[in-house]
């Protein structure tokens, strides 16, 4: 359990979102300038404390598994020395994929933020495996708060200026 449990989900606003979303994408424009593909992720506490910022390293890895969400959770797991992250927040320039979506809810985490939908990952030719996390979501039997939208034309610019095709 984190010791920044104090402040309620509903306090964190809007303004703040955008800026932890601005993290996660200048973590993933760093992670395309190194030749990996466009996505990035970070964790906050609930005080809003950033614990990780990371972009996919799935190329320099050769890693299938090493999307930004993974990365940022696993970081985040190490600085805290906890595998629990709840309280926690997401925040990811995608929409996660059910891997991802899946490895947030395994460290506890309860709020996941995105700026890309699924249609902009696919328009972008990176796939999908016909679920969405909201689907997913839809489907748990755990507690997630799970929100499209933030910097949305930012980070749907970002993944098609950044084609998997071109």
């Amino acid at each position: 359990m984190i010791n920044e449990t104090e402040r309620q989900p509903e306090s964190v606003t809007d303004t703040e979102l955008t800026q932890w979303m601005k993290a996660a994408l200048a973590d993933g424009q760093a992670g395309v300038q190194a030749g990996e593909n466009p996505f990035g992720a970070a964790v906050y506490l609930p005080s809003g404390r950033q614990i990780a910022v990371a972009h996919n390293t799935a190329v320099s890895d050769t890693n299938p598994t090493a999307h930004a969400e993974v990365n940022a959770i696993r970081i985040a797991c190490q600085s805290l020395g906890n595998p629990s992250l709840k309280g926690c927040w997401l925040l990811a320039t995608a929409q996660p994929c059910p891997m991802c979506f899946s490895a947030a809810l395994m460290a506890g985490i309860e709020h996941i933020v995105f700026g890309a939908d699924q249609a902009a990952v696919e328009q972008a030719g990176f796939g999908g495996l016909g679920v969405t996390s909201r689907e997913l979501a839809e489907q748990c039997s755990i507690d997630v708060t799970l929100r499209g939208s933030i910097l949305s034309e930012d980070c749907t610019r970002f993944l098609l200026d950044n084609r998997k095709d071109g």
